[in-house]
């Protein structure tokens, strides 16, 4: 709007299929209208071909700026988005977009579990990316971070904000400075090596996790760069699920439970979990 005079019934959000619920929240929250690209049941993926179909329907509604939101790491699956499919056809076409990355979940392992990973501002396609220090940071809860390119933050600025020192850069307002200070002594404590140790081991544990439920037939998807599984319902009894208090992505019609492996999650554990849904799918040791 600043930049280009661009009205709002001209502007877009558009996301994955399974993109956190909260890309919905923030469409209705900006009144914006919101397109989402089919995701691929199995492989948790989206093609160039979904794309394209859902940003044509968007020009045909009238859209010409596009806020592109794609995953590092979705919340459910810990799958993660080929940008190229965005912007391939974004570019093609010549339309205006912004792409954001959320990596609320995968911020703080996925760039270690990928030494190649193409989702930083090294790609210029890129503008900006938010992580959530209380999920795999844990640190206390609510502690967001928001990164984005020089040149861009002074358009969320409230210079209303008169009495403030300095200047209020967020929706929120009002926010903790203990959860700032509790991050940074985490960062600290650990350092980069001890953090890339960190998940190299959960890496392990997960890919250990794998081989038992491919023993068992289990269907299941994993990102192998995620320590998150994620099983098919009907290989999940209702009380191992309740149990080990696996997650479902619904929980009125669950089709999926997830498991995320992080540093209490031990191998132990997990035999435990493996020995009950052995007795439920009646396989013999």
């Amino acid at each position: 709007m600043n930049e280009s005079s661009a009205k709002r019934e001209e502007i877009c959000i558009m996301c994955r299929k399974d993109s956190h619920y909260s890309m919905d929240k923030a469409a209705n929250l900006l009144v914006l209208d919101v397109f989402k690209v089919e995701v691929d049941e199995s492989t948790r993926e989206i093609s160039e071909e979904e794309a394209a179909k859902t940003v044509r329907q968007a020009k045909e509604q009238g859209k010409k700026y596009f806020i592109v939101i794609s995953n590092m790491m979705t919340t459910m699956f810990g799958s993660v988005d080929n940008i190229n499919a965005y912007w391939n056809f974004l570019n093609e076409l010549s339309c205006e977009y912004l792409l954001h990355i959320d990596g609320a979940y995968g911020g703080f392992y996925y760039p270690f579990s990928d030494e190649n990973s193409k989702l930083s501002f090294e790609n210029p396609n890129i503008t900006s990316f938010t992580l959530d220090a209380h999920k795999m940071a844990q640190a206390p809860y609510g502690t967001g971070i928001f990164i984005i390119r020089k040149n861009y933050i002074h358009h969320a600025t409230t210079k209303e904000a008169s009495y403030v020192e300095g200047e209020d850069l967020t929706l929120i307002g009002s926010r903790s400075g203990a959860n700032a200070a509790a991050t940074w002594m985490i960062l600290v404590k650990n350092g980069p090596y001890g953090w890339q140790e960190k998940i190299f081991i959960l890496q392990k544990r997960t890919e250990w996790m794998c081989k038992q439920l491919k023993q068992l037939n289990v269907q299941f998807y994993r990102h192998p760069n995620s320590n998150i599984l994620t099983i098919r319902s009907k290989f999940v009894d209702q009380t191992v699920a309740s149990t080990f208090g696996l997650v479902p992505d619904d929980h009125s019609n669950p089709n999926w439970y997830k498991i995320v492996i992080m540093e209490h999650v031990t191998i132990e554990k997990l035999s435990t979990l493996v020995d009950q849904m052995k007795e439920s799918l009646n396989v013999s040791a």
